[in-house]
């Protein structure tokens, strides 16, 4: 695998964690906004070694845990967990991109379910919030719905940086 790729995975990350914490903080269309860190890992452990992808998974949850107020870690786990999953059902990802999308809906919704459940354990009181229910629905339909764009995006911009030879997708 090429240190390139692992370079451009972070930086993508870093990236929309910048976008989500400055522009969806305050952009909530009907009181939720796309996980666009978590979509942004689910796109680029596709491409990576199973192992690498879950430790960007844990990277990029470290760094929205540096820019929230829930426990430290909380989003680090919850994020690695995503990861794991996305390396479990990728090949699943190769059945066209509505299954893709499907997928990341799926993904999303088990990260946020583990950020709401692990974050009561630890006292924030996440899954008594009234507005829990819209967040674990809305924020997987947004990022579904961004995936139709972010995945295929991603996709090309990584097929740029893989040797030639090489088939899209997992790499070997």
């Amino acid at each position: 695998m090429s240190v390139r790729l692992v370079f451009l995975s972070l930086l993508l990350v870093v990236l929309a964690v910048l976008f989500q914490t400055t522009v969806f903080h305050s952009v909530r269309p009907f009181g939720a906004s796309p996980d666009l860190a978590l979509l942004t890992v689910i796109a680029c452990v596709r491409w990576l070694k199973p192992e690498t992808g879950v430790l960007l998974g844990f990277t990029a949850g470290l760094m929205v845990d540096l820019f929230g107020t829930a426990p430290f870690g909380l989003y680090a786990l919850a994020f690695t967990l995503a990861a794991y999953a996305t390396v479990t059902v990728g090949s699943r990802f190769d059945y066209g991109l509505h299954y893709s999308s499907a997928a990341v809906g799926g993904i999303t919704f088990a990260g946020l379910g583990a950020v709401a459940l692990i974050g009561t354990l630890f006292g924030e009181g996440t899954l008594g919030s009234p507005e829990i229910l819209r967040t674990l629905v809305l924020v997987p339909v947004y990022n579904m719905l961004l995936g139709l764009a972010v995945l295929p995006l991603v996709g090309r911009f990584f097929a740029l940086w893989t040797p030639s030879g090489m088939k899209a997708g997992r790499l070997p």
